[in-house]
């Protein structure tokens, strides 16, 4: 079980997820928070690319499609969506990569249940840390034109099972609901694509 190596397959590789990630994006999302973040499987094409074929071209799969799923869609978001869905989406195949490359490979991350978990903890985390901070700096002031007060007002108001759950208010509420959405989404990408590419793997396996 191996990552293709042949670079022309590669190229056609990420040529043919990016319109799958595009097509996920048209289609309804599964779920939609009040600030517009879409819970869907457009990344699962990126991960599913990492997997198949390797980092560098899951990153031409994001490349080639995310102008379009920031086009495209209900709830697309133009530029800001675009960003926001790079931004969160990349570390979901970018750090088990690096564990992968630590591991030996991804047949090896993947056999290594508990490595794969640190992986995928820390993919997490990191999109954690950076949607907070884009949500803060980009996307709420450009998107909504929200002031730091405004932001804090409006996800205290939000009232969400989450913030209201722990009885957050302000900046505790905002980064309660950012990171508890964002790990969600991350979760579904990495569950939704290591299934498939567990099965794509196989396959390769058995017809070689």
């Amino acid at each position: 079980m191996t990552q293709i190596k042949r670079p022309a397959i590669k190229i056609a590789g990420a040529s043919l997820l990016a319109p799958l990630a595009v097509l996920m994006q048209i289609l309804p999302p599964l779920f939609a928070t009040p600030w517009y973040m879409r819970i869907d499987l457009v990344a699962v094409p990126w991960i599913l690319c990492w997997i198949v074929f390797g980092l560098k071209t899951s990153l031409l799969c994001l490349l080639i499609s995310a102008p379009l799923v920031g086009m495209l869609g209900p709830l697309a978001g133009g530029l800001v969506g675009m960003v926001m869905k790079s931004v969160a989406s990349v570390w979901m195949f970018v750090v088990p990569a690096l564990f992968a490359h630590k591991a030996g490979g991804v047949q090896k991350l993947f056999e290594n249940k508990p490595f794969f978990v640190l992986a995928a903890l820390g993919a997490l985390l990191m999109r954690a840390i950076v949607t907070v901070f884009f949500n803060f700096y980009f996307a709420l002031p450009v998107f909504f034109g929200m002031t730091p007060e405004v932001i804090f007002g409006f996800f205290t108001a939000l009232q969400s099972f989450v913030a209201k759950s722990l009885g957050l208010i302000g900046l505790g509420a905002y980064i309660a609901e950012i990171v508890f959405w964002n790990t969600i989404q991350g979760i579904i990408d990495l569950s939704v694509a290591s299934a498939l590419g567990l099965i794509v793997l196989r396959r390769l396996v058995i017809k070689k």
